[in-house]
């Protein structure tokens, strides 16, 4: 090779190699022999797949060949496959367990007088790569901070309308009965007005812990806003969703009792049922009048919506 030219390909960020068509290494630049710690002599000449076992040997082979036929460069993003053949990522020590990224070059070298032979340039593509996981975590984070209160880390007002919309097209589906319980913790302004902000939050993030835990797993708890939740209970009968509202009035109790909490909290409930073709918007206001009722009745109750009660 022109001294120049393999210059000019030492210099190129990544690694070089040329294969023949019998998968054997014939040319290898400073790069790679630098990856793998071993020396040009070491490595020309050897069995591409001994060297590189991670590679898939048959989807390799047919890439080549298909390289080989068309004579046109192809490229593989680190994308498409996060690297061709294991080499330690370059940017930084506290990461060399992970692999480089590679984008990676399928270039067909054509002689007349040789045979066909087949060079790969992988250029280190982990920047790249680890900025766009860096995207994707933050992205991720902020689906998160949309959908989850950030006090409790129970479903948000937004999520708990979504999941409703769902659970009410699947009820009406399958023909699956439907609850909504709306409540709120009595006198808890009271409760914050006398010790502070800080206890009412603490109070309210202990209260989601033991209601969560009193639930199913395809039931799902959100905080509203201030001291108001609500549970969705897919396949669940009114007198179910009564049982469930009870238990969490319970909940209330003994949770006070142990805290010794000189304001004692109790629970007013409403409850709704989905009706057939019920909408998301129906069926929470329901489940507020209900609530409004069962306060206005006194509090620390269980009230259920019906047309009856708003005559």
């Amino acid at each position: 090779m022109n001294l120049n030219l393999q210059r000019l390909i030492n210099q190129l960020p990544g690694a070089v190699l040329v294969l023949n068509s019998r998968y054997q290494l014939s040319y290898v630049n400073a790069f790679l022999c630098q990856q793998l710690e071993l020396s040009e002599a070491q490595i020309l000449g050897q069995d591409f797949f001994s060297l590189f076992p991670e590679v898939p040997k048959s989807w390799f082979c047919r890439k080549m060949a298909e390289v080989l036929q068309q004579q046109q460069t192809q490229q593989l993003s680190w994308q498409q496959r996060l690297y061709l053949l294991k080499l330690p990522r370059q940017a930084k020590a506290e990461q060399s367990e992970f692999q480089m990224a590679q984008n990676v070059s399928f270039i067909p070298l054509s002689n007349p007088q040789e045979e066909a032979q087949l060079a790969l340039w992988l250029e280190d593509a982990s920047e790249a790569a680890r900025y766009h996981a860096e995207v994707l975590f933050k992205t991720q984070q902020l689906k998160q901070l949309d959908r989850f209160d950030t006090l409790t880390a129970l479903p948000n007002w937004q999520y708990l309308q979504q999941q409703l919309q769902l659970e009410l097209t699947r009820a009406e589906r399958y023909q699956r009965p439907l609850a909504l319980l709306r409540f709120e913790l009595d006198r808890f302004k009271l409760l914050n007005d006398q010790y502070g902000h800080q206890h009412g939050d603490q109070m309210l993030q202990g209260l989601a812990r033991q209601f969560s835990a009193l639930l199913r797993d395809n039931d799902l708890l959100a905080r509203l806003a201030g001291a108001e939740f609500a549970v969705i209970l897919p396949d669940t009968e009114l007198a179910g969703a009564i049982e469930v509202a009870q238990r969490l009035r319970q909940q209330m109790e003994q949770f006070c009792a142990v805290q010794s909490a000189a304001v004692k909290l109790t629970i007013s409930c409403g409850i709704s049922t989905g009706a057939a073709g019920c909408s998301v918007e129906t069926m929470l206001q329901q489940a507020d009048q209900a609530l409004y009722q069962a306060k206005r009745a006194g509090r620390n109750q269980i009230s259920i919506w019906s047309e009856a009660a708003l005559a």
